[in-house]
């Protein structure tokens, strides 16, 4: 596929503040694509969220396996540690004061479904115009109104929605999880997300399959000629209410 093209349609329909992603799942034995750009090269341990952010605002190819991370939840959720008890993450949501009680808290770690230990190695992200490989994923960031128009792209190509998801102290795991339905969603950061890779407050994403990118891009396109555009077109023509401050005003006013 042509990654550039791609990219320029995206610039073009929806102008995303940051790069387009293509993101690599790195599965066993497979190398990070060259000129990945890791966190030990600095010497640090990171949160997963984190690096991805260096590709969509740097520009850089990067890339992040398992000794990369010290982020507990990403390490229990990527299967790269291995989590002896789902009780034991309904007790951390608890610490972390997302539930109140056990019953809850039980109910929303259930609802995380980590990764089953060596199904994923590490990740790569980069811009799509600099894609080094075949991205397995496309993530695209943005605010709720240029989420819209990826909406309109993708059902114009598919006749379907697209669901959502919260990054539920998770939201690294949420972005990878359309590799396995091979189904797209909306991504809603966490306040993990937010805190450590500088995610702002307005933003969130989609997380797609590469699969589905010729059919998206067709859809914006199509989409596009028939008008609808981001920016969306607020109306202003119209003629606004003279209110009484403005009317005592105008009754001062002389004739030119």
């Amino acid at each position: 596929m042509d990654f550039e093209k791609v990219y320029h349609t995206l610039t073009k329909t929806i102008m995303p503040q940051s790069f387009p992603l293509g993101v690599k799942i790195i599965k066993t034995d497979d190398p990070l694509p060259e000129g990945a750009v890791r966190p030990a090269k600095f010497g640090l341990k990171i949160a997963m969220c984190q690096w991805p952010t260096l590709a969509r605002r740097w520009g850089w190819i990067t890339g992040v396996m398992a000794e990369d991370v010290n982020c507990v939840p990403c390490l229990a959720g990527f299967g790269f540690k291995k989590l002896k008890d789902q009780a034991d993450l309904a007790q951390f949501l608890m610490d972390m004061g997302y539930a109140e009680s056990p019953e809850p808290a039980k109910t929303l770690a259930d609802s995380i479904k980590p990764l089953d230990p060596g199904q994923v190695k590490g990740l790569a992200a980069f811009p799509l115009d600099k894609a080094p490989a075949d991205p397995d994923l496309v993530w695209i960031y943005g605010t709720p109104a240029q989420m819209i128009r990826l909406v309109i792209g993708y059902a114009m190509s598919f006749g379907r929605p697209i669901r959502s998801e919260t990054g539920f102290g998770l939201s690294c795991l949420a972005g990878v999880k359309p590799f396995f339905s091979d189904e797209p969603a909306f991504i809603i950061p966490g306040r993990g997300e937010r805190m450590l890779a500088g995610t702002d407050d307005s933003e969130m994403y989609l997380s797609l399959p590469a699969s589905h990118l010729e059919g998206l891009i067709d859809g914006l396109e199509k989409s596009h000629k028939k008008g609808l555009r981001f920016p969306i077109q607020g109306y202003v023509m119209y003629q606004p209410a003279v209110i009484p401050p403005m009317k005592a005003l105008l009754e001062k006013l002389a004739d030119v």
